[in-house]
Parts: C-alpha cells; sequence; structure tokens
C-alpha cells in the first residue's frame, strides 16, 4: 500500500548513493566524506545505542533482550550487528539491495532479508524508520511485525509523534485548506527520488496496536531529531494473544 510518494524507492535510492548517511545524517557519513575510521564509528553508534535498548528493556520487563529478533528497516545492518550480542540468531529487514549488499559484507552472523520473514520472534526492533513511512502504511507494517512476536516477546520500536512549532505545516480553513493540501500533495510527488520525509504518527493508534497484540506493560523513551519528537515504545507481550 502506497500513498502520495513511494518512500521504498527513496530508500533504494539512498542505499547506493549514501548508504551510511541515509541511516545517520552527519556530514562525517556522507559517500563523498566516510573514511574508514569514519565506518567504524559509524557502527560503534549502534553497539552503543542497542546496550542502552537493553537496559532499559531490563527495566521495563524484567531481563535482557534474547533468543531470535528482528530488525525492521535494517540498512546497512548498525543496529542488527549489535542485537547478536544478546539474541542468538538476527534477522535484518531492508527495502534497500544497496544497503543490505554492505550489511552482508560486514557480518555472516545476521541474516538479511528483503521481504518480511515469518515469525515467531522473541525481540523486535526498529528505530529512526517508521518516521520515513507514511502512517496508514506504517499502522499495518506495525501490526504485521506484531503478529510475528513470540508469548513473551519482546519490543524496542521507535515512532515520530510530534515536532517543535517551527517544523508544524500551516494550518488553514475553508477553500485555503484544500488548496494547501493539493499543493502539498504535488509538492511531495515532485521531490527528486532519495527524497528524506518525516511523518508523525497518532500515538494513540500506535498503543491501540500493541494492545490488541496483547502488549500491555510499556515504557516509553523520548527522542529529538531536530525538533522532531519521538518515543521509543518498550514492552514485552503477554501470554494472552490480545487484550478486552
Amino acid at each position: 500500500m502506497l500513498g502520495l510518494r513511494d518512500t521504498d524507492a527513496d530508500w533504494r535510492h539512498l542505499g547506493q548513493s549514501q548508504p551510511y548517511w541515509g541511516v545517520l545524517a552527519s556530514p562525517d557519513f556522507r559517500t563523498e566524506a566516510i573514511t574508514p575510521e569514519g565506518v567504524k564509528a559509524f557502527y560503534a553508534t549502534g553497539k552503543a545505542f542497542i546496550d542502552e535498548v537493553a537496559r532499559w528493556l531490563r527495566e521495563a520487563t524484567g531481563s535482557d533482550p534474547s533468543g531470535r529478533a528482528l530488525d525492521f528497516g535494517c540498512g546497512v545492518g548498525r543496529l542488527s550487528e549489535a542485537m547478536t550480542a544478546y539474541a542468538s540468531q538476527v534477522t535484518g529487514l531492508d527495502v534497500s539491495p544497496g544497503m543490505l549488499e554492505i550489511a552482508r559484507r560486514r557480518s555472516s552472523r545476521v541474516a538479511y532479508v528483503s521481504e518480511m520473514p515469518a515469525g515467531p520472534f522473541d525481540w523486535i526492533n526498529s528505530f529512526i524508520v517508521f518516521q520515513h513511512i507514511e502512517p496508514p502504511r506504517g499502522l499495518e507494517i506495525l501490526r504485521q511485525l506484531l503478529q510475528r512476536l513470540a508469548p513473551g516477546g519482546a519490543i524496542s520500536l521507535h515512532f515520530s509523534v510530534w515536532r517543535i512549532a517551527e517544523l508544524e505545516h500551516p494550518v488553514f480553513t475553508g477553500w485555503r485548506a484544500k488548496a494547501e493540501q493539493l499543493k502539498y500533495r504535488l509538492w511531495i510527488k515532485s521531490q527528486p527520488a532519495g527524497h528524506v520525509h518525516m511523518y508523525d504518527y497518532d500515538l494513540s493508534l500506535v498503543m491501540r496496536a500493541m494492545n490488541e497484540a496483547g502488549i500491555g506493560e510499556m515504557k516509553l523513551v523520548s527522542t529529538d531529531h531536530g525538533g522532531h519528537r519521538g518515543v521509543i515504545v518498550l514492552g514485552r507481550k503477554t501470554d494472552s494473544t490480545s487484550l478486552p
């Protein structure tokens, strides 16, 4: 299901042109600037982040992540590699062939795939990924992921949910609202391949999907990416398949 823009095509383009910068938007990680030392520093950020996620999950659920894990939107494997320190088996899923090629060349400890794998998984992780997928499609993907979460399985899933005033889209009413909406739609479609767009999710819809999947108790960690505010949702699936 695609909406205003084929964001998968954008990430396929970035996988060929800017595979590291597409993951972490620092000038040091642009293709024309990155060095072997820069690549090493890039992957070190993944280890530091996953160690923090493991600590948060321990606090939220009482245990470290383990078992069979899935990293949704794995890119070049920055987090997938780090997840092998906790999980016995890690699968990285991404739509970008260029990024997957780099990830596969680096590590044989992770199974990298381009199609949604079968579950169940004991840990499903995703960071700075859903924010680049239009919410209606992203929520459907979320439901598919949660269907693959094993009873007792853990989640660490990140969503952007609001933005500071300087980044808000102007609000119009009446005929002006329709005109501006059309203008926005045309602008989105006109952007060149590789355009990186940010989408905000309705947190109540995210929580509903998780509750319906049997995830009752959750911990939220706030994030801030240049004024785009979000949350990392951490929790564990209960024995029941859904909540009333």
